[in-house]
């Protein structure tokens, strides 16, 4: 094992406290068992031993063949109840671990921002959870037992083998050194194709896709024979690749196991030349004792191949959970303070989403019951700051305040209560439309969904399906367009009657009357509430009590619709452009 190895399997057990001490005894029980199917031969050696090696000073320990038949039936029980000890010990560790290291991901996962959680695909969590968490096992708790039980034993052989002949045993030992160093050296080359054949995958998907999109336009200006020269390039470069880890594929294994057959032949042709001379009519015990020994220790030797696979493959699994693991968590207080007002406060808050940054050093204060319009660019920071506000993400420096308390001292769940959240992204259940509201409020009644329905003007829509509000919608049943999902999302807020809502505002798609429907709907949800709205439809928060312009991450300019265009900055180049494009 590589440090690479251990290094996983160490990182695998510090995050559980389970199971340790069954998986050391499944170990030693299964090494134990590994060496008990030694020892018939080496008492077989030793009976033929001192049988035919007769002399005067010899110490025979068992004076009867009854004594070492009873030895031997000793043996073959001990070795039965050590195996199924082993692999009982194992079986149990197995399920131990794996059931808490899966326990320890999910509580990671929800311990994560929301924000890191809504940037990565739910099947992404479930593979991790499932098929890298069961490679994991497979691996590391299944593999590596098996390989040290295999291991310990070959040692131990080795060190019987070197008592009955050297010689013969050096040759051993230099034919297994042999055959693990070709199984690396194929191994390695593999990997080294693998790697080329992965890119060369890349860059075909890329060629082909680029080339399907481009269709229309290559065909329009007669560029086609161009294009497919390219993609027939990329072709035979793929083919290249795919040819030489099809010629590859099996050839750790192979190499492995021809190695160990030429061990084989290497002690047969050692044989050969150390036996008796022509006519001498002897039998050489000790090299039929050793060959069987030999034998013995070799045979289990051809299943390594298989568990390194395993292993390696874990060990990748390993290495992504890792990553996972390592992801910085939400820090929550140990003493929830919840503020009196809902006021919110921005002091030179920056944040970098990892690849740009989103909002550099940004400042102000926005009353409570107030409506604040944030507007930019589309790429500017602006949805950032509902992030924000919703504590989906942290801030890389600088403080949030609501109502004069900063947002790690009220903790997430303190925030999510006073927090209504509306955006274009709305993700429904798999239930009907009264559940799918409901989730705002679990012990609301239908009265009460109702009515956040019908101030959310979702009540002409939910009338239209086929039955009505116990219609059964979301992604596996009834798909609703955009302005509906959007108005079903402004009726949640409405039934949870948070103090502060965040509108991240995606009607700029949406036709005239469903646009005037969510307007009018968000009209009313923003009264008597303290909000900030994000939006590039600017007709919409001419009203707004103050407004904030994001260019480039950072805050240009703020003031109301009248102060900005008296300004003639940033704000009212926007203004220009929104008044000609409508």
């Amino acid at each position: 094992m590589d440090r690479q190895t251990i290094t996983s399997i160490f990182r695998v057990l510090k995050h559980v406290e389970a199971g340790k001490k069954s998986l050391v005894n499944g170990i030693l029980f299964r090494s134990v068992a590994g060496c008990l199917s030694i020892c018939p031969l080496a008492l077989c050696f030793y009976w033929l031993y001192s049988e035919l090696r007769i002399t005067s000073d010899k110490i025979v320990l068992l004076q009867s063949p009854s004594g070492y038949l009873i030895i031997l039936v000793g043996v073959f029980f001990a070795q039965l109840v050590c195996a199924y000890l082993g692999y009982s010990q194992s079986f149990i560790a197995s399920s131990q671990i794996i059931h808490a290291y899966r326990k320890r991901l999910i509580n990671h996962i929800k311990m994560l921002p929301l924000g890191q959680i809504n940037q990565t695909p739910n099947t992404e969590f479930a593979k991790q959870l499932n098929q890298d968490i069961k490679a994991v096992e497979q691996g590391l708790i299944h593999a590596i037992p098996s390989l040290i039980a295999v291991l310990i034993p070959t040692i131990v052989g080795i060190a019987i083998l070197a008592l009955i002949s050297p010689l013969y045993t050096l040759g051993v030992c230099l034919g297994l050194m042999s055959a693990f160093y070709m199984m690396l050296f194929a191994k390695n080359k593999l990997e080294q194709i693998a790697k080329e054949k992965a890119l060369s995958d890349h860059q075909i998907s890329r060629t082909v896709t680029d080339y399907i999109e481009a269709l229309r336009v290559v065909k329009l200006f007669n560029q086609s024979c161009h294009w497919l020269a390219r993609v027939e390039k990329q072709l035979r470069i793929n083919k290249h690749h795919s040819f030489q880890v099809g010629i590859w594929q099996g050839s750790p294994v192979l190499a492995y196991r021809i190695a160990l057959n030429m061990t084989v032949v290497l002690i047969v042709a050692m044989l050969a030349v150390t036996r008796p001379e022509q006519g001498v009519l002897t039998i050489d015990f000790e090299a039929i004792i050793f060959t069987l020994l030999f034998m013995q220790i070799l045979f289990p030797l051809y299943g390594i191949d298989k568990q390194l696979s395993v292993l390696r493959i874990a060990i990748q699994s390993e290495q992504k959970l890792d990553a996972l693991l390592g992801e910085p968590i939400l820090t929550e207080p140990a003493e929830v303070h919840m503020p009196k007002r809902k006021s919110i406060k921005f002091e030179r808050v920056s944040y970098s989403n990892g690849i740009d940054q989103a909002i550099e050093h940004v400042s102000f204060y926005a009353p409570e019951n107030s409506v604040t319009a944030v507007v930019g660019e589309a790429s500017g920071g602006t949805s950032a700051l509902l992030k924000l506000c919703s504590r989906f993400v942290e801030p890389d420096s600088g403080h949030i305040k609501i109502g004069g308390i900063d947002l790690k001292d009220i903790g997430s769940q303190g925030v999510f209560s006073m927090v209504s959240l509306v955006c274009p992204n709305v993700q429904l259940i798999d239930a009907n439309v009264l559940d799918n509201i409901r989730i705002a409020k679990p012990d609301a009644s239908n009265e009460e969904v109702l009515q956040a329905c019908e101030q959310a003007n979702c009540l002409e829509f939910i009338d239209q399906l086929p039955n009505g509000a116990m219609t059964q919608i979301g992604d596996k049943d009834i798909k609703l367009p955009a302005h509906q999902r959007h108005r079903i999302a402004i009726a949640r807020a409405w039934l949870k009657d948070a103090p502060i809502v965040l509108f991240d505002e995606a009607t700029a798609f949406f036709d005239p009357i469903a646009h005037n429907d969510v307007a009018c709907a968000t009209a009313r949800l923003m009264k008597n509430r303290t909000v900030i709205i994000v939006t590039h439809h600017l007709s919409n928060i001419m009203h707004a009590d103050n407004i904030l312009v994001i260019n480039e991450g950072k805050l240009v300019e703020s003031g109301t619709h009248r102060c900005l265009l008296s300004i003639g900055g940033y704000y009212t180049r926007l203004w220009q452009a929104h008044k000609r494009a409508a």
